[in-house]
C-alpha cells in the first residue's frame, strides 16, 4: 500500500511538473508572438510614416515648382516690362535734357537699370530656365553654368558626351533641379573653387555626374539630419531615378544621377 501511495504521488507531481513546463512554455511561445506582433505593427506604422513623409515632401515640390513658375512668369511678363519701361523714359530725359549733372544722372541711372534688368533675367531664368524646355538638358546645364561662372565666385565645367536627344519634360526639369541644388550646395556651403558637370547620353539611358572640390562632409550625419538630401532623392524618385553621393571632409562631394529617359 505504501508503495502504491508513493507511486500516486510521484505520479501528481510529474504531471504537475509536465503540467508546469506546458504553462511556461505556451507563456514563452505567447510572449514571443505578441511581441513578433508588436514588432510588425511598428513596422508598419513606420512604413506609413514614412510613406506620408515621402507624400508630403513630393507635394512640397511640386508645390515649389508651380510657384517658381508663376514668379518667373510675373518677374519676365510684368516687372521685366515696367524696367524696360524705366529705362526707356531715362534715356528720354538722357536726351532732352541740357544740364550736364541731370545728364549724368541718367546716364548713371540707367547703368542701375541695366543692372537690374540683367538680375531679373538670371533670376527669372533660373527659377524656370527656358533653354530647358527649348533645347532640352545639356543647354540649360550648360546655361547654368555659364550664368555661374559669370559672377567669378568658382568656375563651372560641363561637358558632354553622346548625342543630346529630348525626353519627358517632368524628368528633364527634375535631373535640372537636382543639379542646380548641387551647384547652390557647393557654392554655399562646400567653399568649393571647382565645379564639374558630366552629362552622357546614350540609348535612352542618361547619366549625369556632378563634382566639386570643396571640404566635404560626413555623408551618414547628413542622410540623418538634412532635409536638402530627402529633397534630392525624392526629386530623383519622382524622375524614376537612381541617386548616389560620394562625400567626406576635405574630399569634396561627388553625385550621380542616372535614368532611363521616358519619351
Amino acid at each position: 500500500m505504501e508503495a502504491t501511495g508513493n507511486s500516486e504521488i510521484l505520479l501528481v507531481y510529474l504531471i504537475g511538473t509536465i503540467g508546469m513546463l506546458l504553462l511556461a512554455g505556451g507563456l514563452f511561445f505567447f510572449f514571443i508572438a505578441y511581441q513578433k506582433r508588436l514588432l510588425l505593427k511598428q513596422l508598419e506604422l513606420n512604413r506609413v510614416v514614412q510613406n506620408q513623409q515621402e507624400e508630403i515632401i513630393k507635394n512640397t515640390i511640386q508645390s515649389q515648382e508651380n510657384e517658381r513658375k508663376r514668379i518667373a512668369r510675373d518677374l519676365h511678363d510684368e516687372v521685366g516690362a515696367m524696367l524696360s519701361v524705366v529705362k526707356l523714359t531715362v534715356g528720354r530725359i538722357e536726351k532732352k535734357t541740357e544740364e550736364g549733372k541731370a545728364k549724368e544722372l541718367a546716364t548713371e541711372t540707367k547703368t542701375y537699370l541695366d543692372d537690374v534688368i540683367l538680375q531679373v533675367r538670371r533670376i527669372s531664368r533660373s527659377l524656370l530656365p527656358p533653354s530647358l524646355e527649348k533645347l532640352g538638358l545639356y543647354f540649360a546645364l550648360e546655361e547654368l553654368a555659364s550664368w555661374v561662372n559669370k559672377s567669378d565666385q568658382l568656375i563651372i565645367e560641363c561637358w558632354k558626351s553622346g548625342e543630346q536627344f529630348r525626353f519627358n519634360s517632368k524628368q528633364e526639369l527634375a535631373v535640372f533641379r537636382i543639379v542646380q541644388e548641387l551647384v547652390n550646395n557647393a557654392i554655399k556651403h562646400a567653399e568649393a573653387s571647382r565645379i564639374s558637370i558630366n552629362i552622357r547620353f546614350a540609348k535612352q539611358l542618361v547619366a549625369v555626374v556632378v563634382g566639386d572640390d570643396g571640404k566635404g562632409f560626413l555623408l551618414e550625419e547628413k542622410m540623418q539630419t538634412g532635409l536638402g538630401l530627402r529633397n534630392l532623392e525624392s526629386r530623383s524618385e519622382m524622375a524614376n531615378a537612381k541617386f548616389k553621393m560620394k562625400s567626406s571632409p576635405g574630399k569634396g562631394t561627388r553625385a550621380i544621377i542616372i535614368l532611363q529617359a521616358n519619351e
